[in-house]
């Protein structure tokens, strides 16, 4: 029969303290049972280890040659062991990543250097669309998804504030007039996003409460990219997620309309299948995207001092 693990490292124990009190405080056991332990290994080898006397332990000669083989025997066990859990605990392989392509684009993909610098084991395959993605069925690791959630076998991690603000070029303001209240939106043309559930409808929070309004115009598109270059040209007032219109905000290409009203927040989350048995590549890259995504994100920091946007951002 095989030795034991535990007989040798109770074994080593007592040759490290020459004694089987000393063995058991280190091991948190009994110094009998320690005892027991040493005699149930020297039965089994069919040799004595230890000699025995009431002032001092040594060992024999057959004790001290299987010392000398046991004790590396342990060392190369334990650093076995300690790569296993090395490399356990180290992100590598292949992660499917999807994400909304604007979103994708600007701030995701941008992050990829920094993650692989971070961990150089792994692999990033980013699918970026604007459908939904089912993980589950179509085998991705991991998603980043923006507003509501539905999906009840998933996971989500909320990363930060998705700010939504109407904005429109300075050439349309001055052709058809600032709106002063959301109810005059109804009479200004309006770009369109169609991937809003309402897309004619707009519910703005501002200080008299929540407001709806019916808006239309000429020009719509379920692409944020596509809406925002139109409203850039001068096509209307569009609702923008402060993410997308955020760079030509800072450069006046727009700016914003009815600075006291914006569309209910909403957020940006990591989804994934499960936590039960989470990967540990999927674990590192969900802290690693909340760390650099955190609240107030880096886009509405760069907003300070922008017209409109006074101070500061709002807080989620």
């Amino acid at each position: 029969m095989i030795t034991e693990t535990l007989e040798l490292t109770v074994f080593a124990c007592v040759v490290k303290h020459s004694s089987y009190a000393k063995a058991a405080d280190e091991l948190l056991l009994s110094p009998s049972g320690v005892s027991r332990i040493v005699s149930r290994l020297e039965e089994r080898l069919g040799a004595r280890l230890v000699q025995r006397t009431t002032r001092k332990l040594s060992l024999t000669e057959a004790g001290a040659a299987f010392h000398a083989r046991t004790v590396q025997l342990l060392a190369d066990l334990a650093e076995a062991e300690a790569e296993v859990r090395e490399t356990a605990l180290r992100p590598r392989g292949n992660l499917r990543v999807s994400a909304p392509v604007v979103f994708g684009q600007l701030y995701i993909g941008p992050l990829l250097d920094e993650l692989l610098d971070a961990f150089p084991e792994l692999s990033i395959d980013l699918s970026l669309t604007d459908r939904f993605v089912d993980l589950i069925d179509e085998g991705m690791d991991l998603a980043i998804r923006i507003g509501s959630l539905s999906d009840s076998r998933l996971i989500a991690r909320r990363l930060c504030t998705n700010q939504r603000v109407l904005v429109a070029s300075s050439s349309y303001l001055e052709r058809r007039g600032f709106p002063r209240h959301p109810s005059e939106l109804a009479n200004h043309d309006c770009v369109l996003f169609t991937s809003f559930a309402r897309p004619r409808e707009w519910r703005l929070l501002g200080p008299e409460g929540p407001v709806s309004v019916s808006v239309s115009g000429h020009m719509a598109s379920n692409n944020a990219d596509v809406v925002t270059s139109a409203a850039k040209r001068g096509h209307g007032i569009t609702v923008g997620a402060t993410l997308v219109v955020g760079p030509a905000l800072r450069s006046g290409e727009l700016v914003r309309v009815l600075s006291d009203w914006e569309f209910e927040n909403t957020a940006i989350f990591a989804l994934y299948p499960s936590a039960r048995q989470l990967s540990t590549k999927v674990r590192a890259t969900v802290d690693f995207l909340a760390e650099r995504l955190k609240d107030p994100p880096s886009w509405d920091r760069l907003l300070v001092g922008v017209p409109g946007f006074g101070q500061g951002v709002r807080s989620p």
